[in-house]
């Protein structure tokens, strides 16, 4: 992200980890910088606490953790009590929000067809702590949204049964991966595939910092999927 904040011609203010946290909303750490945004991908236990400070001194924050859902209504309630401006997502990859909206249509044409199931799987790295990926839950609402047939998630954690209306996630953790996510819809006669793969890591970098550079003329809260498909930025 900092690379390509860089490469994009910001100046980073200030960078923060887990043995140097983001300063709390008393410090005066934000009277000393002149600060336009803040990124966030650390950990789902912080999404709250960040989230509180950024909008409570004033600053936009870009939040790219995953695994925080269960928070979200605090989390949200917290930035509009301050007034603030939050952009969020599951994945900010320009390519992933283009593939969210093609396996909603594709959702949507097989909703006709009652022959088809349908299932998702994810990979992963090794030091990704949250299964399944927020992605691939993403993608799972947008198929529920499409198709009258499908309504809840199945985590395969077991041998337990699948039943019609669930779709099935399965997770894979091994090396470096990165993030691939596939759709799969099948049925006896045949089955279509819908893949997407991060080949690194620039594309979310790269869809974190356009979400930034928003922010300097839009207030309020965001979905990263609103910016990309109802919001005008240039994809550079």
């Amino acid at each position: 992200i900092e690379s390509a904040a860089i490469q994009r011609g910001h100046l980073i203010v200030a960078s923060f980890t887990s043995s140097s946290p983001l300063p709390p909303a008393a410090s005066k750490f934000y009277k000393q910088h002149q600060i336009d945004c803040c990124i966030d991908f650390s950990q789902s236990a912080l999404v709250h606490s960040h989230a509180e400070i950024c909008s409570s001194v004033g600053i936009p924050l870009i939040e790219g953790t995953s695994g925080w859902q269960d928070q979200k209504d605090d989390v949200l309630s917290s930035v509009k009590k301050n007034n603030g401006t939050f952009v969020y997502g599951n994945n900010f990859s320009i390519g992933a929000q283009m593939f969210f909206r093609i396996v909603r249509t594709a959702a949507l044409l097989m909703n006709s067809f009652s022959d088809y199931d349908v299932a998702i799987h994810e990979t992963h790295h090794t030091k990704k702590k949250d299964s399944p990926s927020g992605t691939a839950l993403t993608l799972a609402n947008e198929i529920i949204s499409q198709m009258q047939n499908k309504s809840s998630i199945k985590r395969i954690e077991d041998e337990s049964v699948i039943a019609p209306h669930q779709i099935s996630i399965t997770s894979n953790r091994v090396g470096t991966v990165f993030g691939n996510h596939s759709v799969l819809f099948h049925s006896a006669a045949d089955e279509i595939e819908l893949t997407h793969r991060a080949h690194n890591r620039s594309g979310f970098a790269h869809g974190a910092i356009l979400a930034a550079e928003l922010t300097l003329s839009i207030s309020g809260i965001f979905s990263f999927e609103e910016l990309v498909f109802e919001k005008t930025f240039t994809h550079q």
